[in-house]
């Protein structure tokens, strides 16, 4: 099933633009909607077209009350901070989503979200 970009508009990103956020770094999110109360809702890149660009997408929940050294047991926090060219403390005190998104950098989407058994596509403004 196809969706489009702007059935998203609502989330935030990295980046002020939600199609780079989306489609050049592959994380989306939104906080506490729908059937998602209790979760940020992530929509995150499994699959990258010729250009690099995400092109196949699935999504995760993460608990709001979410305690990341537990959730991530296996995580080197230590090591991740490191590469973000931050303290393990002042790394674990980031908002949740970018906690998130440096931790799928480091370790990739399967390690932090699962295996991805359903991708599906979104549809930018340049290819409506």
């Amino acid at each position: 099933m196809e969706k489009n970009i702007a059935d998203f508009k609502d989330y935030d990103g990295t980046d002020a633009d939600l199609e780079t956020s989306l489609f050049e770094y592959g994380l989306i999110w939104i906080k506490g909607v729908k059937d998602h109360k209790k979760d940020f809702h992530f929509i995150y890149g499994v699959g990258l077209d010729s250009n690099g660009n995400y092109n196949l997408f699935d999504w995760g929940d993460v608990a709001i009350d979410c305690d990341p050294e537990k959730e991530w047991d296996f995580a080197e926090f230590d090591k991740v901070a490191e590469c973000s060219g931050m303290s393990k403390d002042d790394f674990l005190k980031m908002p949740l989503p970018l906690i998130v998104e440096s931790l799928v950098s480091y370790y990739g989407y399967e390690n932090i979200f699962g295996s991805s058994y359903y991708p599906f596509t979104i549809k930018n403004n340049e290819n409506n």
